[in-house]
């Protein structure tokens, strides 16, 4: 554990943000298959939409405000509408509340481990920018 610890703390924010997507993703998509085949398995689908819910957290939390204006605002209602969205497929045990927002995640982040790949590749013989946002 003290290595996967060390191993976050050492990412950029923009590597960091990849994988709160990653998380979100994929405990996601493990929430919906353990409610397709195990409905009955409250504390199951309990447990998994919980952790989605905390990486949404995690990703709201990540945004600042005053370098992402408009975009980060969007974000962070986007993200917030995710966590509503888990939070009633759990209390509700619905799975398509989930399955109707994991494709948007999907896309998210895609989109995000673009733009890191492109921003190192662009930027990787510069020095390391401190005015880097999380939007």
């Amino acid at each position: 554990m003290k290595y996967l610890e060390a191993s976050f703390a050492t990412l950029s924010k923009e590597d960091l943000m990849v994988k709160i997507f990653d998380a979100m993703v994929m405990w996601t998509r493990k929430a919906i298959e353990r409610m397709k085949t195990d409905p009955k398995d409250i504390q199951g689908r309990h447990d998994m939409l919980r952790m989605a819910q905390r990486s949404c957290t995690a990703a709201m939390d990540a945004i600042d405000f005053e370098i992402g204006g408009e975009l980060a605002e969007s974000n962070h209602r986007l993200y917030a509408f995710w966590y509503h969205e888990l939070v009633m497929a759990n209390v509700e045990g619905n799975v398509s509340r989930a399955e109707g927002i994991l494709p948007q995640m999907m896309s998210i982040r895609n989109a995000w481990a673009e733009a890191v790949r492109r921003y190192k590749s662009e930027f990787a013989s510069q020095e390391p920018r401190l005015d880097v946002a999380v939007v």
